[in-house]
């Protein structure tokens, strides 16, 4: 009874393959077939280079097709269609051209979605990029160095709208490919990339591949010796100066063991006027370079808010004044030479000459003929608060009471004796 069973399936199995195989081979009923994402073949390319346009897009387009036909006629896949796109007579802007598809014999194109496909079109440019690259991975204690570029630029060419795109040409490196203390060149292929660093695909370069020169870099952390030359102006006093005590260097060990300190370039403050930075300029052996490490090198000054200027004036710049009537001052031993020190804000004192000083003396207090010392005196500057010091702080004057003056006697005369009446 068991074995009967078997043999009855065997047998429905048999049947039932048979009859499959009579469906497919002789009665092959018609049928559909929808093949996706079959890729257009764009034909015509030429004529757009031609005319200075091109595709502002990748030139990748796809469409589903639906064919029809006999079961065994339907065997195909999307490589077997002839799917092409006319781009001749395009202008610039939004076009939309038809798609036409070929297929095998024994079937029939029944659907093609989408029929027309939309295709935007732009003027063909070269525009160059700036060439930048990236370097990954690279080991603690470590960097890169001798880093140059033998191209500075890249000419990327394409649609407006895409080369616009480009924000750069990018070339990326892994730290691991890089010799130590031996200086290479190395070939890296080129991505142009947008602003926010995404590959803009649809453009060309002029060049796939640029060459990057690098090696890899010991660091060492060394003192630095900076010498300030000179004196700040008007009379300034330095209050506090802030200067870097050390820098990190890198570069190949055995330059590395031989150096102890790094000198940097004098750094001048003379004639400064207010609060000051100065870049410090480290002077580097030969093969030695600045670490990136450092922060950036800058010495900085503070200056006293208060200063003094000294004004060369001559005694003949002295006016008189208060004298009482009656009296003539004459200044003495004049012309002579006297210095002004005006001392004040550092604001107050900028752009004061001789011009703006304006000396006298007071003779008020004089009420007798004499000879005095009158202590020689500035006007005030208008808004400026300012002291004066004068040398000589004197100025000598004779003072001539013209009253006391005795008009001159008038001279005698002596009449001569008549002569006599002969």
């Amino acid at each position: 009874m068991k074995n009967q069973v078997i043999i009855d399936r065997i047998i429905a199995i048999i049947i039932a393959v048979g009859l499959w195989f009579y469906v497919i081979s002789v009665v092959n009923p018609p049928t559909e077939l929808t093949l996706r994402s079959v890729p257009v073949k764009l034909l015509n390319e030429t004529y757009l280079q031609e005319s200075g346009l091109a595709i502002a897009g990748d030139g990748n387009y796809t469409v589903d097709v639906v064919l029809s036909g006999k079961r065994t006629d339907l065997m195909v896949k999307a490589s077997d269609l002839t799917v092409t796109a006319d781009l001749n007579g395009l202008t610039p802007g939004q076009n939309y051209i038809t798609v036409k598809v070929g297929s095998p014999a024994g079937t029939t194109v029944e659907e093609i979605r989408t029929e027309r496909i939309q295709v935007y079109i732009d003027e063909y440019v070269s525009i160059a990029k700036p060439v930048v690259y990236e370097i990954l991975n690279v080991p603690e204690g470590m960097e890169t160095a001798a880093l140059s570029l033998d191209k500075a630029n890249m000419v990327v060419s394409g649609a407006r709208s895409l080369v616009n795109m480009v924000r750069q040409v990018k070339a990326t490196m892994d730290a691991a490919q890089i010799e130590v203390d031996e200086i290479k060149g190395h070939q890296l292929a080129l991505t142009p990339v947008d602003a926010e660093g995404n590959q803009v695909n649809a453009v060309k370069l002029d060049a796939p591949y640029v060459t990057l020169t690098a090696t890899l870099y010991n660091v060492k952390s060394v003192p630095l010796y900076t010498r300030v030359e000179g004196n700040p102006g008007l009379g300034i006093e330095l209050v506090s100066s802030n200067i870097p005590s050390s820098v990190v260097i890198k570069g190949a060990l055995i330059d590395l063991a031989q150096i102890d300190h790094i000198d940097a370039e004098p750094i001048s403050i003379e004639g400064i006027t207010g609060n000051t930075e100065k870049d410090v300029t480290p002077i580097l052996p030969d093969g030695v370079e600045l670490s990136d490490a450092n922060e950036a090198l800058t010495a900085s000054f503070t200056l006293s808010e208060n200063g003094s200027i000294d004004l060369e004036l001559s005694s003949e710049d002295i006016v008189l004044e208060g004298l009482a009537e009656n009296y003539e001052a004459e200044v003495l031993n004049t012309p002579f030479e006297l210095t002004l020190t005006i001392k004040g804000a550092v604001r107050d004192l900028i752009d004061i000459s001789t011009g703006d000083i304006d000396l006298y003396a007071d003779l008020s207090g004089v009420d007798e003929a004499g000879d005095y010392a009158i202590p020689i005196e500035a006007v005030p500057l208008q808004s400026k608060v300012l002291s004066f010091t004068f040398s000589p702080a004197m100025v000598h004057v004779s003072i001539t009471d013209l009253t006391a003056v005795e008009e001159p006697e008038a001279e005698e005369t002596t009449e001569e004796p008549a002569e006599p009446d002969n």
